[in-house]
Parts: structure tokens; C-alpha cells; sequence
């Protein structure tokens, strides 16, 4: 076995990482250090998106924790009937399930404060419509999120990617429905909007849902999350795993890791 295909089987942490920062002074050649910085190069990009994804998905908790709070107390200018709020709490628990996985992945949230247009919580049609922008957005971020598993060879990645992904696209469906639209299952394609997933990042900044100047929200936001009518919790098939389990040392042999680390890819 080749040096580069015995450390292509090593599984990568951020501390693992930090450690062959000196490859070449420990006895690596320039194309083993090379493999290496580009091994760190790819664990950046997984990180990024477990990060980016966790992010996201303590919105998603939150703005709904806020809009149900909000129907009950018929703060809305048009009410809720009781089964609409029953699907909005289904999909807050979807979301807080999703940051379950991503976090048990490593992911990691940058922010837990989030700002919204204080119409977004007591129009109905502001409501769902951002439903419907975000959960686009998500779902395209994942579209970027699965190019970069494709082109890491990780299905396991790409598997509970997509999974997620399913799901976002059929909460952008139900407010589709619900603003009145149809049909709402109204495109064959799921936008492609983003390279990469900080693009996508970079578009809630813009929009003012993170560091914004309207509303805060913080994570989880008010009331339980209700998961009585919530099946499938964790995404089944082959399970995915970014912990590391050894580190790369000079001659193409391994040692067991100190510490876990970050758990990365």
C-alpha cells in the first residue's frame, strides 16, 4: 500500500490535523505534506458545512418556537386553525432533530441569536412566505453540501445530507400550501443557488436573518418542543461518522490519537 493510500484511510480530526502541520520537518516528503494540507483543506469544507447546517436548523427551531407562541396567542392578522399549528410543531421537532444529527457529526453553531422583519411574526402570509424562502435555501445549500461529499467520496455524508434535504423541501411545500399556492409542489428541480455552502452563509447575512436589524430571536425560542407526531428521528441506512481514529506518522504506519478532537471528516 502506498503512503497516500494509507493515509487516504485515516479519518481526520481538526487536532489530527493541527499535528502535521510540520509533515515535511517530521519526516514527510513534499507530496506526503502536500496530501496532507489538502486532507485539511477537505476537513475545513465538512466542518463548514456541519457548522453552517447546525446554524441554520437553531433558526428553523427558533422562528417556529416564535411563530407558534404567536398563533396561540392570536397575535397573527389572520388565525390559525388548530391542525396548521399541529404541522408547524411536527416541523419544529424535524428541525430540532436535524440538529441533533449534525451535532452528533461534530457540527458546531456560530450564532444562536437571529434577527426577523417583526411582520414575519404577525402576518400570516409574511409567516409562511419566509417559510418557503428559507426552506429553499436550505435545501439548496444542501445541493452544495452534496457536491462536496461526492467529491470527498463520502455517500455517508451525502446519504444524511440528502435525507435532510427531503425534509426541507416538504416543509417548503406545506407553507407553499398554506400562503394559497397552486399548485404548491410548483417546481420539478430544487433551485440551485449556491457554489458553495458558504454562499449560503453569506445570504442570511444579507438578508438580515443573522446580525440583522429587525426582531431577535434566541435558540430554542419559547415553549416545548413536541415530538409526539414525529416518526423516523435519525437517518437510517448506513450510519455516518467523522471521528477521527488515528494519526498519520512518518514511514506510513499509525498511532491511536491522543484525544477524539473535533469530530470531522
Amino acid at each position: 500500500m502506498t503512503m497516500a493510500e494509507q493515509l487516504a484511510m485515516v479519518q481526520w480530526s481538526r487536532r489530527t490535523l493541527m499535528k502535521t502541520a510540520g509533515a515535511a520537518a517530521a519526516g514527510f516528503t513534499v507530496a506526503q505534506a502536500d496530501f496532507i494540507r489538502s486532507a485539511a483543506q477537505e476537513s475545513d469544507e465538512i466542518q463548514d458545512i456541519l457548522d453552517i447546517t447546525v446554524t441554520t436548523e437553531r433558526f428553523g427551531v427558533t422562528f417556529l418556537g416564535e411563530g407558534i407562541r404567536a398563533a396561540e396567542e392570536n397575535e397573527f392578522d389572520i388565525p390559525f386553525l388548530k391542525p396548521v399549528i399541529d404541522i408547524l410543531k411536527a416541523a419544529r421537532a424535524q428541525e430540532q432533530f436535524h440538529i441533533d444529527t449534525f451535532e452528533a457529526l461534530g457540527g458546531k453553531p456560530r450564532v444562536d441569536t437571529f434577527t426577523v422583519p417583526p411582520e414575519a411574526l404577525t402576518s400570516f402570509k409574511a409567516f409562511f412566505g419566509a417559510i418557503v424562502e428559507q426552506e429553499t435555501r436550505e435545501t439548496a445549500a444542501q445541493i452544495a453540501a452534496m457536491r462536496v461529499f461526492s467529491e470527498l467520496g463520502r455517500p455517508d455524508l451525502a446519504k444524511v445530507s440528502f435525507q435532510y434535504a427531503a425534509e426541507e423541501s416538504e416543509h417548503r411545500l406545506v407553507a407553499n400550501y398554506a400562503l394559497g399556492t397552486r399548485p404548491a409542489n410548483d417546481v420539478a428541480f430544487a433551485d440551485h443557488r449556491y457554489e458553495t455552502i458558504d454562499d449560503f452563509y453569506a445570504e442570511l447575512e444579507e438578508v438580515g436573518l443573522i446580525g440583522g436589524s429587525g426582531t431577535e430571536i434566541t435558540y430554542p425560542g419559547p415553549g416545548e418542543i413536541d415530538v409526539s407526531n414525529v416518526i423516523e428521528t435519525e437517518p437510517g441506512g448506513p450510519e455516518a461518522s467523522c471521528n477521527a481514529e488515528a494519526t498519520p506518522v512518518a514511514g506510513g504506519e499509525s498511532e491511536e490519537d491522543e484525544d477524539e478532537g473535533t469530530p470531522i471528516s
